[in-house]
C-alpha cells in the first residue's frame, strides 16, 4: 500500500511539474491543480467521453485548459479575477501561435482560419490576462481560441468580457468557466486542414463567492453569430441550462445545499 502510495505521488509531481498533462496519462488523479483556477470543481471530472471529454490540461500562469483533440480547441477554460488583477494593464502585441505542449496532429494552426469567416475568439480574454507579459503572451496561444463569428467576438462577447472584469471589481474575486456548446454535443461544421470544429453556441459562468451579500453565479450562453453589445442581458441562462447543453458539471465542490440554491436561477 505504502509503495503505491509513493509510486501516485510520484507520477502526480511530475505530471505537475510539466504544467500540461494528457487525462489519459492521470485516470487515477482525480485533482488537478493549477493556480487554484479549479478551487470548485473540474467540469470535466465524470466526462469521458463526447466533446465534454477533456484529453489534455494545459495550466497557463492566468488560466487552465481543457483541451479536446476532437476539436482542436478547449472544452472549457477556467480562471480567477480579482480587482487587482483587472486592474493592470500591458500594451496589447498579437502573438497568435500554435501550441508546442500539444502533439502537431492535435493542434489548430493559424492556416486553418485564413479565409474562413471566423476571429481566433480568445477563450480566457487578453484584457484579463495581461497583469504581466508572460500571462498576456499566454493568452494567444493557440489552444486558447476558438473560432467565432467577428460579429459575437466583437461585439457582444467583447462587452460580455469587460463587464467580467467590472464584476471583478465589484467582487473582489470571481471565478470564470467559459467555452464552446455544440448542438446536440455533435460537431457540424469545420474549418481548415485540421478540421477545427466551429460551435453553434458559447458559454459562460461566473462565480462570485461573495460573503456579505451571499454568493452568485451569473451565467450566459450566446449563439456564434452577431450579437449587439446592448443586448447580452437577453443571454441570462440558469446554471443548469448550461450544464444540460454542454455535459459539464461546474461549481461541483460547492456544499450542495449552496450549489442547489443557485444551480436553477437566471441572475439578474
Amino acid at each position: 500500500m505504502l509503495k503505491k502510495i509513493i509510486t501516485t505521488f510520484v507520477i502526480l509531481t511530475s505530471i505537475l511539474s510539466q504544467q500540461c498533462f494528457s487525462a489519459s496519462s492521470i485516470t487515477q488523479i482525480t485533482k488537478i491543480e493549477c493556480h487554484n483556477f479549479l478551487q470548485y470543481g473540474n467540469p470535466s471530472i465524470n466526462s469521458f467521453n463526447g466533446l465534454s471529454k477533456v484529453d489534455q490540461y494545459l495550466c497557463r500562469d492566468g488560466y487552465i485548459v481543457g483541451y479536446s483533440y476532437t476539436t482542436k480547441q478547449p472544452v472549457w477554460v477556467a480562471y480567477q479575477l480579482t480587482g487587482k488583477s483587472v486592474d493592470h494593464k500591458i500594451k496589447r502585441n498579437d502573438n497568435f501561435r500554435p501550441d508546442p505542449a500539444i502533439s502537431a496532429e492535435h493542434q489548430s494552426q493559424l492556416a486553418d482560419y485564413r479565409k474562413s469567416g471566423y476571429d481566433r475568439g480568445h477563450l480566457a480574454p487578453y484584457a484579463a490576462m495581461d497583469f504581466d507579459k508572460k500571462s498576456a503572451s499566454q493568452s494567444f496561444l493557440m489552444s486558447n481560441m476558438s473560432p467565432q463569428k467577428g460579429g459575437l467576438n466583437r461585439q457582444g462577447w467583447a462587452q460580455l468580457e469587460k463587464d467580467v472584469r467590472l464584476w471583478a471589481n465589484m467582487y473582489k474575486s470571481i471565478w470564470v468557466y467559459t467555452g464552446p456548446v455544440f448542438k446536440k454535443g455533435k460537431v457540424h461544421k469545420t474549418i481548415g486542414n485540421n478540421k477545427d470544429a466551429v460551435p453553434d453556441y458559447f458559454f459562460k459562468v461566473i462565480y462570485a463567492p461573495e460573503k456579505i451579500q451571499g454568493a452568485k453565479v451569473i451565467a450566459f450562453i450566446m449563439p456564434n453569430a452577431r450579437v449587439n453589445k446592448k443586448d447580452i442581458a437577453k443571454y441570462r441562462v440558469s446554471l443548469k441550462e448550461v450544464q444540460e447543453r454542454t455535459r459539464l458539471k461546474l461549481l461541483e465542490k460547492l456544499p450542495e445545499s449552496e450549489r442547489n440554491q443557485m444551480v436553477n436561477t437566471v441572475s439578474n
